[in-house]
């Protein structure tokens, strides 16, 4: 017997969602495929797993969202590839900076309960530790902790001399 992967089913349904919105054309269909993803997203994504991706944000390939999701991402938010959010997890937008969310690069670690406000870039290869409060950008290569969220340490890149 075989287990469901609960983050693969809420992930299937933003990518259905997110094709539907972005590459369906002809309305009818669009509608049609529009209201199977809002019952799928409201009673399986919010209700069973609690986990809410807009469908208008842009995520990369193999998002993690391990024990069962528990995040929040808004539209506008752009994310990368091999990105793990952990629970609790909040990519949001601020009055300031208006209708743009966050921006994350390729192979971020997003820890417990950290919040990622505004319009602003998080590099390649960050860890944002548990609780951290993400409101600047953030350079490739580091781990930010704390509220509000300073670099604590900086990678060092073995390739480069």
């Amino acid at each position: 017997m075989t287990l469901i992967n609960t983050k693969d089913i809420v992930i299937k349904i933003y990518r259905f969602g997110n094709k539907t919105f972005y590459d369906v054309k002809n309305p009818f269909i669009k509608k049609l495929r529009n209201l199977l993803y809002k019952l799928l997203y409201f009673f399986i994504s919010k209700m069973l797993f609690n986990c809410e991706i807009n469908v208008r944000a842009k995520i990369g390939k193999n998002l993690q969202l391990p024990h069962h999701g528990n995040s929040v991402i808004v539209d506008n938010a752009t994310i990368g590839d091999n990105v793990i959010i952990r629970p609790q997890v909040i990519i949001g937008k601020t009055k300031k900076d208006g209708s743009y969310a966050a921006t994350i690069g390729n192979n971020v670690d997003i820890g417990v309960g950290a919040k990622i406000l505004g319009n602003i870039t998080i590099g390649d290869n960050v860890v944002i530790g548990a609780g951290a409060v993400v409101v600047k950008n953030v350079p490739p290569n580091v781990t930010v902790v704390g509220v509000p969220a300073e670099i604590v340490n900086k990678k060092i890149n073995s390739f480069i001399s």
